[in-house]
């Protein structure tokens, strides 16, 4: 049986192996999300759940109160460091500010409903 915190773990490694390939990868044989700036949803939600993986993965080594602090950071860092990527990497992609402030939202929003019930998420670990 895997322990909660290996799994967590695995999560959090295939969450970062889904962004990053989602990000690089070519995706022109894909239908376009239909909402305007329906992508900016996604850029959201993606994030949100990577920087609540970050919170779990992170508040066994440091406690909930680093953990949140430090997975907001990292969360953010990785999103602008995939925007540059993209840029520089990819021939189809490029570099939006707007997907790195949506990235950035998602984090932020995980990090004030994780704190809000961080007492609910001690429970979880």
């Amino acid at each position: 049986m895997v322990h909660k915190k290996n799994f967590f773990l695995i999560a959090l490694i295939s969450w970062i192996c889904i962004i990053t390939t989602l990000s690089l990868a070519s995706l022109n044989g894909l239908p376009k999300i239909s909402p305007v700036n329906g992508d900016k949803y996604v850029h959201f939600l993606f994030y949100f759940i990577l920087t609540f993986l970050l919170i779990l993965n992170l508040g066994y080594k440091v406690g909930t109160n680093y953990s949140i602090i430090i997975s907001f950071v990292m969360a953010v860092c990785y999103g602008i460091i995939i925007e540059i990527l993209q840029g520089v990497l990819t021939e189809n992609r490029k570099p939006e500010v707007a997907d790195a402030l949506a990235n950035s939202f998602g984090s932020f929003v995980a990090t004030i409903v994780v704190y809000l019930n961080r007492k609910r998420l001690n429970s979880i670990k």
